[in-house]
């Protein structure tokens, strides 16, 4: 049986699996769940020394795709110290207590930190990435309390400071959490200068859902008459949460990552640590389907390591960032063309109506053929977008398949 342990910035953890702040950590009997199902470590909710606004959850659900979320519940200090004490009573788990300090007031994070730690946390996890915090009202110009959350997130030296007041005030390891609205390589590379042991990538970039259009453009969430800029999570944007994950870690090749961002199978937990992630976090896909996909997702992720013969997961960690160039240096293969199987295709003509291509028409027996294969320069469009897989991609000269994956 493959294992799954791994030491994460000095924290033993039983797999790589942590259930990311957010009001699935919020409360214990939602922790209990996580380690129920199989969470090895938590992320407690975000927590202030003085919570700066009134807010509570509410979020627009576009299936498989966004998951909105412009506001939370927020803990006070007292409050998070609560429920990390009871965790630590009440569980084996680990605890990373996420927290926000009050801006550049550099010993005010370390307070906040220190009476985290003195409570039982095994981390400390701090925020410089919400977007909820401080960002929209700087890009807008708006007078706001300065440099919280993402904003502060975008400032790579005061950033350093910040992990290094927040470091020097705790005897327990110390993550920085990145914005997508920052060059994270550089954030990270500074907050590893300021002693950081982890960081974890990505949080939510800041984004706006879809409006009421028959009713003045109006906010469509169910609890609110208006609106502020959303984060948004979910499957949209796994493919950014690896990108940044794949350029701190070619960046800072020995510093330990938590990867997460719209992570909702096991694929999705293998590709994000062969970008280099030290261990995987999870929010959408828990609020959407429940606790219980984690042991699903246990399940399969070892299913994979069995039969691919990993031992551990140090065999594929970071596996794919070889193969990251810039764009001079990518090479192509040539002639490598569309091959229809007839049996599977229907004639649906999807992959006759693709804007930029006119290589595939329909025959006379109603069946794609490759009818201008001279004109293909194997994008491979039509590979994806067929929806019966009837269609592989192959070397025009040698009728070689190119292996590639189905989703």
């Amino acid at each position: 049986m493959p294992e799954l342990n791994v030491n994460f910035a000095g924290l033993k953890l039983k797999n790589p699996f942590i259930v990311a702040s957010s009001e699935l950590t919020n409360t214990l009997e939602r922790v209990k769940l996580a380690e129920k199902y199989g969470a090895s470590a938590v992320s407690t909710k975000l927590c202030f020394l003085k919570i700066p606004f009134f807010a509570r959850p509410y979020h627009i659900v576009e299936h498989k795709a966004g998951f909105f979320s412009p506001s939370g519940d927020r803990l006070s200090v007292e409050q998070a110290q609560i429920l990390i004490d009871g965790i630590k009573k009440e569980t084996n788990l680990m605890v990373i207590a996420n927290m926000m300090g009050p801006g550049d007031d550099f010993n005010g994070w370390g307070l906040l930190a220190k009476k985290l730690e003195n409570a039982g946390a095994d981390m400390i996890e701090m925020n410089m990435s919400c977007p909820n915090i401080g960002l929209m009202a700087k890009q807008l110009n708006l007078k706001s309390a300065p440099e919280l959350g993402a904003s502060l997130g975008q400032n790579p030296d005061l950033a350093r400071e910040v992990t290094r007041a927040t470091v020097k005030a705790v005897n327990i390891p110390v993550m920085a959490k990145m914005t997508p609205e920052a060059n994270t390589p550089l954030v990270a590379q500074e907050c590893a200068k300021g002693g950081a042991s982890a960081v974890s990538a990505i949080n939510c970039p800041m984004s706006l859902p879809s409006v009421d259009i028959y009713h003045d453009g109006r906010p469509i969430y169910p609890g609110t008459k208006n609106q502020s800029f959303a984060g948004l999570c979910g499957p949209w944007i796994r493919p950014l949460a690896y990108r940044h994950v794949a350029q701190i870690r070619m960046r800072s090749p020995h510093l330990p990552i938590a990867g997460g961002g719209g992570l909702t199978n096991w694929r999705h937990v293998v590709e994000m640590i062969m970008y280099g992630a030290t261990v995987t976090t999870f929010c959408t896909a828990i609020y959407l389907k429940g606790f219980e996909i984690l042991p699903r997702i246990k399940e399969d992720f070892l299913k994979y390591m069995e039969e691919m013969g990993f031992s551990n997961l140090e065999d594929f960690r970071g596996k794919a960032l070889k193969y990251i160039v810039t764009p001079d240096k990518v090479e192509y293969i040539d002639n490598v063309v569309p091959q229809i199987d007839e049996e599977k295709c229907n004639g649906c003509s999807i992959c006759t109506r693709i804007g930029h291509c006119p290589v595939l028409t329909l025959n006379e027996n109603k069946k794609a053929e490759v009818s201008k294969p001279e004109l293909c320069y194997g994008c491979g469009v039509c590979y994806w977008l067929c929806p019966r897989k009837a269609i592989s991609m192959i070397s025009a000269k040698t009728k070689e398949k190119i292996e590639l994956p189905s989703f």
